[in-house]
């Protein structure tokens, strides 16, 4: 049972809301803006975020720019993470979440599973779009940066068992490096699975490790 001191985490983009091209496409054209790139580059940049979605903002551009032997200042990373979360936000404004997301959310939370959210973009974006969508009700706490660090809390906080619910598999390896269960997230049909899935993860005898 959720009394049991389970606790429930859920990635937000691609998880609970479909933003996966959109979040493409900022990364893309705030790329461009600073750094002017020829669109033949396109097709690499777009492979870079997509190979490292789920990661904090910075580490996958270090990662672009790394595949493409360029190098950037302090100002011109700030310039960009400015630009691509304008981008983002006029372009998630119109985003809705996956049909069976707040059903879902609202069914652990009455059941006693201590719910909480992360993200990779920075935390004071996060918890302003949590807000706009309605969410925060149902977390005890949301995260926003450094998703790997805050599951590796989690061992701390003395839960029998720990869930992360993402999208990416860089979130996969996340939840393995810290020692936490996973289940992966694509689509509203993956949301509806995953009360079958903790079912059967509550059947973990106590004092089970991880």
């Amino acid at each position: 049972m959720g009394e049991e001191r389970i606790a429930i985490v859920f990635d937000y983009d691609g998880t609970l809301i479909d933003t996966m091209k959109i979040k493409a496409a900022s990364y893309l054209n705030a790329f461009e803006s600073v750094f002017s790139t020829p669109c033949s580059l396109k097709d690499k940049i777009l492979e870079s975020q997509k190979r490292t979605a789920g990661a904090h903002r910075f580490i996958q551009l270090s990662d672009t720019l790394g595949i493409l032997g360029l190098t950037a200042t302090d100002e011109e990373k700030e310039r960009w993470s400015t630009i691509y979360s304008s981008l983002n936000e006029k372009a998630l404004a119109k985003v809705q979440l996956f049909p069976s997301v707040e059903k879902t959310l609202d069914y652990l939370k009455q059941k006693g599973f201590q719910l909480f959210a992360v993200s990779g973009i920075p935390e004071h974006e996060f918890l302003a779009e949590l807000s706009r969508k309605r969410l925060m009700r149902f977390f005890i706490e949301a995260k926003g940066g450094d998703k790997p660090a805050f599951l590796a809390s989690l061992k701390q906080r003395g839960f029998r068992i720990a869930l992360f619910a993402g999208d990416t598999s860089y979130d996969q390896k996340a939840a393995a490096d810290a020692g936490v269960l996973f289940f992966r997230v694509n689509s509203d049909k993956d949301i509806r699975s995953l009360l079958s899935y903790i079912e059967n993860m509550e059947k973990i005898p106590h004092g089970k490790s991880l």
